[in-house]
Order: C-alpha cells, then structure tokens, then sequence
C-alpha cells in the first residue's frame, strides 16, 4: 500500500494545491501586496504538501480495496 500512496502523492498534493490557490483568489480577491501574496502562495505551497501525505494514504487504501475486491470477482467468476 505504500507504493500506491507514493504514486497517489504528487497529484494529491497538486489538487491540494489548487483548492488552497482558488481559496486564497476566493477570500483576498487579488492580493495587491507582492510580499502578502507571495507568503499565503508559499504557505499554500507548503501545507499542500504535508497535508497529502495522510490524504494520499486514504487514496490508497480506496484503491487497494477496489483492486482486491475486482481479483475477488474475477476469482469466483472463473468457477474456483
């Protein structure tokens, strides 16, 4: 399951990112200030990747469980 969870890392944490992107153009409309702008983008940055960590962990579980359950249908559909 970790090896799915790597592999679910990198576009969880983009999809991340970009919800915290429209919140961030959402509440502050245009953030007119270079440096206020600058921090919440590398906040959002920041908390995207940590926070899909334990998402992607979640990922993985749904889609292990989804594999084991279709070998599980393939199997008792053979006859076995």
């Amino acid at each position: 399951m970790l090896k799915l969870a790597a592999v679910a890392y990198l576009p969880t944490a983009a999809a991340l990112f970009g919800v915290f992107v429209l919140a961030i153009i959402f509440i502050f409309g245009r953030v007119h200030d270079f440096e206020l702008g600058a921090t919440l983008y590398y906040g959002a940055a920041g908390l995207s990747l940590l926070l899909a960590a334990p998402v992607a962990w979640l990922v993985a579980r749904r889609m292990l469980t989804r594999r084991e359950k279709r070998l599980l249908d393939a199997h008792v559909g053979m006859g076995r």
